[in-house]
């Protein structure tokens, strides 16, 4: 779901979706890592990066950190989940905050309904829940 959003939040801003520029990782620290040394070699190489996890931000972060770049001035850094984490590091790690409660109270609405073989309503097999952006200083 994120990817999808990603191409149509591109396309909205009338940008062309490139694969060079998606790379798949196990939302670990060293994931981010990894991602990070991977844009070092791209000849036209990005200027953001959208991590899927906190924690893989956060690796991204320091691994631009120790190749002597500075967040957000040479790469900016977004992440999703608003943990701990993107407080603990410097700069503060600007997050989508999803809420989490709500996207697994809806779920198990929904498996509790489907496994009961009940009526499920028009609609819920596409729920949007609120979400919002928490800005900090990754980014510009």
């Amino acid at each position: 779901m994120k990817l999808t959003g990603y191409k149509r939040g591109l396309k909205e801003a009338g940008l062309s979706f490139d694969e060079r520029y998606i790379v798949e990782g196990d939302y670990t620290y060293d994931s981010g890592i990894e991602s990070f040394e991977k844009y070092l070699e791209v000849e036209d190489r990005p200027t953001a990066f959208i991590a899927g996890a906190d924690e893989m931000a956060l690796g991204i972060v320091h691994a631009a950190q120790d190749k002597g770049y500075n967040v957000p001035e040479d790469f900016e850094v977004i992440s999703f989940d608003n943990t701990r984490l993107t407080l603990m590091v410097r700069p503060q790690i600007t997050t989508i905050v999803q809420p989490l409660y709500d996207i697994g109270a809806v779920a198990m609405r929904l498996l509790t309904k489907l496994m009961n073989k009940e009526q499920v309503e028009e609609g819920l097999e596409k729920v949007i829940l609120p979400h919002r952006i928490e800005n900090r200083q990754s980014t510009k």
